[in-house]
């Protein structure tokens, strides 16, 4: 589940389905409790990083690595 606080995007169902595929990865792989403040910090990333151009899925992923 793609858990962020306050965060208007204007992000159609695909993409949006883009980034919580990748946010579960990363979640997963990092072990990561989906509810916490340090997925939800994720989820945000993500968010800003797609809607600043960066929209191909593995460049996402690395750019995420980064946190």
């Amino acid at each position: 589940m793609l858990l962020f606080k306050g965060i208007e995007c204007g992000i159609g169902p695909d993409q949006l389905q883009d980034i919580q595929d990748i946010f579960d990865e990363l979640i997963r792989s990092r072990r990561m409790e989906a509810k916490s403040e340090e997925a939800e910090t994720l989820a945000a990333r993500l968010v800003s990083l797609y809607q600043s151009g960066i929209q191909d899925r593995e460049a996402l992923r690395q750019m995420a690595d980064f946190l």
